[in-house]
């Protein structure tokens, strides 16, 4: 039955997308079935219970944006805050509303929505809120990203003191509806969040993101950019959490800015730092473990106030304890992140868990034909002048340099010649201070590194950069992905697989990418770039790090490359002999310069060569 399962699965879904479906639903009766115990032994309140699904609705959206970009967002209570004034607006008996609320317009005055209707406007001021704010995250990166969090905070607690005719300023909103927080609606809502997070999670945008969070210059070499992911989950995470406010606001029946401040940040911090923030069963896990974790906190914080000023020892009494749940969450972090940095959970869903393959094992996908694709004869990458100035040192300077298709074409230097600062320039990384890029024909100066790959041009790195949290297989869809947008999820799924199939990877297609042995690795990043279907293909130092046999194998397999697809090959290495074996030309940099440009025999003879890198050994042999 259960082999009839996963292959019925795996029939209609790509990996992806199914992990991502059973995840969500295995998340969702696990909630579901805790609550359902709890309540029925009477180990917690209703109130509690409800607190609980929400924290695990907060975690979700938090989890969503900080799990798949990377940046630890201190300033998505904003989101919550506001999800919980856009329903109570809507939600807060006319009565009340005219005293608690006056500067609302006259209609929503008037109006008394059902709280089922109330989270509507909730989600959609959250989300118009990521919108405006999103326009400035997508620019941010690492600790300025964060600090831009932190800004986000400080300003939505002021604009909640200051707008008091929407928000009553520093007073309570009291009088909410709890009585219509129902379990139908509570897991309704919880469900929508799991949904909405595990498609976002299981898109292309998903897994750009992700890619993008492991390696932003390999993501953008594969034609990947960074602004549309970035934003998307910001707004996706921004509604997810607003929606969480809402709830909020109607379990406990009152809202207040403080109530959406440094607190309740600190909260949704511990809560997905200790689930695993990566993953989004780590941060209902975390939703979980926090709400109870701090009803137990608050209990035993309450139980030794009762104690205080009562004598311990002779001439000892009991102080007062005060903020002993902030202490002990504190310690948690701690503890977690030496023990387990990944949290508690982990950085895996939990339908990829090795134990949850045992139950459900996942059929490894189908292998399409390989790509049949061919570079057109008349295709070009030229260099013409190229120079890379950093004020005024030269990194790089007057490079020409043209190659065609089906011809391996070296370049060679000494270190810090400036090959990489050459290849970077060429593929988009950097900017050329001087001179023309043309590919195929067109003007290539000025593209990005998104642009040149979706433009047929595709690069491995000097220091292997592979997606290490993505497996195998997922690296190289990306890039199908990227060249191939008319594409269904299973076509690239299984185009993805030809690739493996011809580097010989696809027996470790479920693999994690950082697992593989370093030859492994190489060949990876070799197919994720042939995934694009390139034109010409860059090679960045391929052969650092390998042995003799794994040396033989990476020429026999550019050598195939450039035949068998009329791939032009750019090689950069410093394997004199591989260079001299595969190359119909070769170009010459020493000092940002370059100083030769011909045939393997024309490069042993000439003397600049000889006496600024290959030596008078290399002459005399």
């Amino acid at each position: 039955m259960t082999e009839a399962k996963s292959s019925f699965m795996a029939g209609w879904f790509d990996t992806r997308t199914r992990e991502s479906a059973m995840s969500a639903l295995v998340l969702f009766l696990f909630v579901a079935a805790l609550v359902a115990i709890v309540a029925g032994l009477g180990l917690a309140s209703n109130q509690l219970l409800l607190l609980g699904c929400i924290n695990v609705i907060a975690g979700l959206g938090l989890g969503l944006f900080c799990g798949g970009s990377g940046v630890l967002s201190i300033g998505h209570v904003t989101f919550f805050g506001w999800g919980a004034y856009g329903a109570a607006w809507f939600s807060l008996p006319v009565t009340l509303k005219p005293t608690l609320i006056p500067g609302l317009p006259q209609a929503i005055l008037d109006t008394q929505w059902p709280l089922a209707a109330a989270l509507i406007p909730g989600v959609a001021v959250a989300a118009l809120l990521g919108c405006l704010t999103g326009f400035v995250m997508v620019r941010l990166r690492d600790t300025s990203a964060v600090i831009a969090t932190f800004g986000f905070l400080i300003i939505s607690y002021l604009l909640q003191i200051g707008l008091r005719p929407i928000t009553n300023g520093k007073q309570s909103i009291y009088g909410l509806p709890t009585d219509q927080l129902a379990w139908p609606l509570m897991f309704a809502a919880l469900a929508m969040a799991l949904v909405a997070a595990f498609a976002f999670k299981s898109s292309a945008m998903g897994r750009n993101l992700e890619a993008l969070r492991d390696n932003e210059a390999a993501a953008r070499s594969i034609g990947i950019r960074p602004e549309p992911p970035l934003y998307w989950s910001w707004v996706l995470s921004a509604a997810i959490v607003g929606l969480a406010g809402g709830l909020f606001g109607h379990a406990i029946g009152v809202i207040s800015p403080d109530g959406f401040y440094l607190d309740r940040t600190f909260a949704m911090v511990v809560l997905i730092i200790l689930g695993g923030y990566r993953s989004l069963s780590g941060c209902v896990a975390g939703g979980v473990l926090i709400t109870f974790a701090e009803e137990v906190f608050k209990h035993v914080e309450e139980t030794l106030l009762a104690f205080a000023g009562k004598p311990l020892l002779p001439g000892i009494k009991m102080p007062q304890v005060f903020g002993l749940t902030a202490l002990s969450f504190s310690a948690m972090i701690l503890l977690v992140l030496y023990l387990r940095p990944e949290g508690i959970v982990g950085y895996r869903e939990v339908a990829a868990m090795p134990w949850f393959r045992k139950f459900f094992p996942a059929k490894t996908p189908a292998s399409g034909k390989p790509a049949a694709y061919r570079v057109n004869d008349a295709a070009r990458l030229a260099v013409q002048n190229l120079a890379k100035h950093y004020g005024p040192f030269k990194a790089m300077t007057n490079v020409n340099l043209e190659v065609r298709p089906g011809e391996i074409v070296g370049l060679i230097g000494p270190n810090g010649a400036g090959k990489t600062t050459m290849i970077n320039t060429i593929t988009g990384t950097l900017f050329a201070t001087e001179g023309e890029i043309h590919l195929n024909g067109k003007d290539a100066t000025r593209w990005s590194a998104a642009a040149m790959a979706q433009a047929g041009l595709g690069r491995t790195f000097q220091n292997i950069r592979l997606f290490t949290s993505l497996t195998v297989l997922e690296n190289v869809v990306a890039a199908v992905a990227s060249r191939q947008k008319a594409l269904s999820r299973r076509q690239a799924e299984s185009e993805a697989m030809a690739w493996l199939a011809t580097l010989h990877l696809d027996h470790h297609a479920q693999d994690l990418a950082n697992g593989l042995a370093y030859g492994d690795q190489r060949r990876l990043e070799i197919a994720r770039a042939l995934a694009l279907h390139p034109d010409f293909l860059l090679a960045d130092e391929p052969a650092a790090g390998m042995n003799h046999t794994e040396t033989q194998a990476l020429k026999d397999l550019l050598r195939d490359l450039a035949k068998r697809y009329n791939i032009g090959v750019l090689l950069i290495e410093h394997d004199l002999p591989m260079v001299m074996e595969l190359s119909t030309r070769i170009a010459v940099l020493t000092k940002g310069e370059q100083i030769a440009m011909g045939t393997p025999q024309e490069i042993r003879k000439n003397p600049a060569v000889i006496e600024a890198y290959i030596g008078e050994e290399q002459d005399a042999a």
